[in-house]
């Protein structure tokens, strides 16, 4: 239960450009989701941020960027664990006219 109002939390839409939720469970761990989003010059980018945090105090990070303009869209998406170790995904997609 505690899982699905998780994803139930961080998928719903966020309606300000910016908002941030603070989510804890019943053994301590705790949540921190921020977005961040402008819009100029027909280009949108959005910054989602999560902070992780364990009942131990062991914490983990997740930074995703969105950017879309007309045929265009990139995902950079940037996860550290608890033990520091960082892994990065880029995507992008450009659709011809």
């Amino acid at each position: 239960m505690r899982r699905f109002l998780l994803i139930a939390v961080m998928t719903l839409p966020v309606t300000p450009a910016l908002a941030e939720v603070t989510v804890t469970n019943d053994r301590g761990g705790s949540a921190v989701i921020s977005r961040d989003c402008t819009r100029a010059e027909g280009q949108a980018t959005c910054t989602r941020e999560t902070l992780l945090t364990g009942a131990e105090g062991k914490t983990a990070s997740k930074t995703r960027i969105r950017t879309a303009e007309r045929g265009y869209l990139a995902t950079s998406v940037t996860v550290t664990g608890p033990e520091g170790n960082t892994r990065t995904r880029d995507r992008s997609f450009t659709r011809g006219d």
